[in-house]
């Protein structure tokens, strides 16, 4: 759905549908840009009640859209003469909970709705699929490589220009074009988990955030695999691969699940897991260590991979490589219930770093 406009024809056909309640479309008056008026008059009727409740209609149910236009109802409403409504082509459940719990009603053109004149009426319905998947295609920010612009806000909360954001990304090993950066931002913005205010950008929700990139997260995936055994200790073994590429461009890290115990109280992992750029052969090869391919009692993994988001930001302490705090607690998020466990120290820390920059 491209225009708002198209909504409003599909609402003048007679398209918004809410049983058990009765809809009735008693004007239809786009408003002129900028200005609060509502988009349509529509009569309700419910169990022997009516009411006349002002839309306004929105081509997209982003956080901040939906926010903007529960807003411009409410200016518009004059309860109880009118109430206030707001129509989108989609609303999924917690969408429709976030209106009722604001206490105006919201449609879509899909069968979804909540009906809200308090003290009157109340109707839900949800569960209907989105028929209007364009509508609601955006790019997602929370998986991917585009994911580093938002894990940038987790490194430092505040920026003042986005070529700062880029040159931050840059810097810790996650380059992402200036264009973009742009983009993301604007999804971010929608998404009220950053403010664009002057000169200054900044994280508004840190949880949030956390939240998002967790649900859409997807591990890398590997060009190459290494599983074996050696005699060195865990410690001796990760310097040795790491020295093999401290003068490249090339790199060595460990995963994040391997990297949970310099963020979290957890014994440590039975497996060296390193991540690399370069394929497993060519890092053995570089260092003079005995060790044997096999799966059986293999207690080290290296995986290859081109995916910048696990070479992001590294924390390098006694010549140990460890994967930064946001991957560590994705990884760990995503495991068993140990792991996850020791995710939620890794998150507590990210957030109260946040706080102290």
């Amino acid at each position: 759905m491209d225009r708002e406009s198209d909504i409003l024809a599909r609402i003048e056909a007679g398209e918004l549908l809410l049983p058990p309640a009765e809809l009735c479309v008693l004007r239809i008056e786009p408003a002129a840009e900028g200005r609060a008026r509502a988009d349509g008059l529509i009569e309700a009727r419910w169990r022997g009640q009516s009411a006349r409740l002002f839309a306004k209609v929105k081509r997209l149910a982003t956080p901040k859209a939906l926010q903007q236009a529960i807003v411009m109802a409410r200016d518009a409403a004059s309860p109880p003469e009118t109430y206030p409504m707001v129509v989108v082509p989609y609303l999924s459940r917690d969408k429709l909970e976030e209106l009722e719990a604001a206490e105006v009603s919201g449609l879509d053109l899909c069968g979804n709705g909540v009906l809200v004149v308090p003290g009157r009426m109340l109707v839900f319905r949800s569960g209907r699929p989105n028929r209007f998947p364009q509508s609601a295609k955006i790019r997602n920010v929370y998986r991917g490589k585009n994911s580093l612009v938002a894990r940038a806000f987790l490194v430092q909360p505040e920026f003042s220009q986005v070529k700062d954001i880029v040159e931050l990304l840059k810097q810790r090993g996650g380059g992402v074009a200036f264009s973009t950066v742009s983009k993301a931002l604007k999804r971010l913005e929608e998404d009220l988990v950053i403010s664009r205010q002057g000169d200054t950008i900044r994280l508004l929700q840190a949880d949030v955030l956390l939240d998002k990139l967790a649900a859409n997260y997807v591990p890398p995936e590997f060009k190459g695999r290494y599983r074996g055994t050696c005699n060195l200790p865990a410690n001796e073994l990760v310097r040795r691969l790491a020295s093999v590429v401290s003068a490249k461009e090339d790199k060595v890290i460990m995963t994040g699940a391997a990297s949970g115990g310099k963020y979290a109280t957890m014994a440590g992992e039975p497996v060296v897991s390193l991540y690399t750029s370069v394929s497993p052969g060519e890092l053995l090869a570089g260092i003079d260590i005995d060790v044997k391919e096999t799966e059986r009692f293999a207690n080290l993994e290296i995986l290859q991979t081109i995916d910048t988001r696990v070479f992001f930001d590294p924390r390098v302490e006694d010549g140990l490589p460890f994967a930064s705090p946001i991957q560590t607690y994705l990884e760990l998020a995503s495991g068993d219930k140990r792991q996850k466990d020791a995710g939620e120290q890794v998150r507590r820390g990210i957030v109260a770093s946040l706080g102290k920059a």
